[in-house]
């Protein structure tokens, strides 16, 4: 009997550390993609859009894609009455592979006296692979599946990314 559970306990962590080691996998081959993208964004054609739906004081968005038409990043400035932020997405193939966040969060409204100061900066980065979220990075810190967290994280920015692409 004992002999059974510690097979199957080896079994399932030789198993799961194959998984964990295959998204690390994925997410290596995505920062390479994610800088040949970078490198290449001045031969990108790029076009720019007030997107409509994203933050209440307004959103521009830079669309940049291959001479063959296939978008390859999207940046968008957003602005709100609290904070001002941006977006980083990028594509492979037409599929999203990563969206970097980045929140400055003020400690007023904009247009009080005196003017707003940044007290807080957020940032969250999102790796994708074969069409699904295979990493959350809320700061340094790793969301899990099963944090509270993942799912709030992980619809609003398919929102975003969702209402950014449709705008292009």
């Amino acid at each position: 009997m004992k002999i059974r559970i510690v097979v199957a306990l080896s079994i399932a962590l030789l198993c799961s550390g194959g998984v964990l080691a295959q998204a690390e996998k994925q997410v290596i081959a995505i920062r390479g993609d994610v800088g040949a993208i970078n490198k290449a964004a001045r031969t990108y054609k790029k076009k720019i859009k007030m997107v409509e739906g994203v933050s209440l004081e307004g959103t521009e968005a830079s669309y940049f894609t291959s001479r063959a038409g296939e978008l390859k990043k999207i940046t968008a400035k957003m602005y709100g009455e609290t904070f001002n932020g941006s977006a980083e997405l990028y594509y492979k193939g037409g599929e999203l592979i990563f969206c970097y966040i980045k929140i400055n969060k003020y400690d007023t409204q904009i247009g009080m006296t005196p003017p707003p100061k940044v007290v807080r900066v957020e940032e969250e980065r999102y790796y994708f692979g074969n069409g699904e979220l295979i990493r959350v990075l809320a700061g340094k810190k790793e969301i899990k599946p099963g944090d509270e967290r993942y799912g709030e994280l992980k619809d609003g920015t398919l929102e975003l990314t969702k209402t950014l692409k449709e705008a292009f």
